[in-house]
């Protein structure tokens, strides 16, 4: 159960996440004691934060945002079209075999992305229309930055089991019993097992470090969103040079198939990185005088 504080922390958050970066120090400041005042001897804070309007349409109260789709979700449509435009596009340097083949296989179908999204935005609009309370806002711990440490324990210990795997794949296929092939396949290449896997092995260690310290903690923090972004660049970087420094294992399709989801990996992590990113600086917008909002 959240507090009246961690309540107003949430809608907040979701508020200022949609307003342009130089409004939302000020309009999160400034709705913060609005609806302090108006909750202070509220015995139903939701229902009246519900009351108060959805985040979207109060964000739309304060900018003036360009007419597209529902007017509310303007920025939102934006953000996701590009992203799934520059998302196909990276997929496609990895599997289209030249320039030609990657414009009409995926440069220029890409941009049917923002058309489904037009539909997709408009059925949304009219369902909330239609059907207002089935929309109603619900408070998220995550908007203000909280995390569920039931789903990350989950998730740090697949993650655990996940690498001792991808690390001792051979080893295991063997003591399994499996044919000396599938051994071979995923045995390591002897220059990858020398330099370029340790390193990517120092880095999801790394990252399993910096994901139980958020756990822990139990909130994310300026330092922690920014060593997260800057631990992403480097797994990146280093799988990007995994990709065209040679060979990952010794078989040639495991090779084949591994740098492919690798390729894959990157892309859908260079996403990721720009929505961290952009979160680390609306974090670092609230300033130290808005702390209860340091997820925006």
């Amino acid at each position: 159960m959240l507090t009246t504080e961690e309540l107003i922390d949430a809608y907040v958050a979701d508020v200022a996440r949609l307003l342009p970066r130089r409004q939302r120090r000020d309009v999160a400041l400034e709705l913060t004691t609005l609806l302090r005042d108006e909750l202070a001897d509220s015995d139903d804070p939701v229902a009246r934060l519900r009351a108060f309007g959805r985040p979207a349409e109060v964000a739309a109260r304060y900018g003036q945002p360009p007419i597209a789709v529902d007017p509310a979700d303007t920025r939102r449509f934006v953000r996701l079209s590009v992203a799934g435009v520059l998302v196909i596009w990276l997929l496609g340097v990895a599997a289209a075999t030249d320039v030609v083949d990657w414009y009409w296989t995926y440069g220029l179908p890409a941009f049917w992305w923002p058309g489904f999204l037009v539909v997709a935005f408009g059925l949304a609009g009219w369902a909330r229309r239609r059907w207002p309370d089935r929309f109603a806002w619900r408070p998220r711990r995550s908007a203000a930055g909280f995390v569920v440490r039931s789903g990350r324990i989950a998730a740090f210990a697949f993650y655990v089991a996940g690498t001792v795997v991808l690390v001792n794949a051979a080893w295991l296929l063997d003591q399994l019993g499996a044919a000396p092939q599938a051994v071979q396949a995923l045995t390591f290449d002897r220059e990858f097992a020398q330099l370029r896997g340790p390193l990517v092995l120092a880095l999801l260690i790394a990252t399993l470090v910096h994901h139980l310290l958020v756990t822990i903690h139990g909130r994310w923090r300026p330092v922690t969103r920014t060593a997260g972004v800057l631990l992403g660049l480097a797994i990146c970087a280093v799988l990007t040079w995994v990709l065209f420094a040679g060979p990952v294992y010794l078989s040639p399709e495991a090779d084949r198939t591994a740098k492919f989801w690798v390729a894959v990996i990157v892309a859908v992590s260079l996403v990721d990185l720009l929505i961290e990113a952009g979160r680390l600086l609306r974090q670092r917008a609230a300033g130290p005088l808005a702390p209860p909002l340091g997820a925006l």
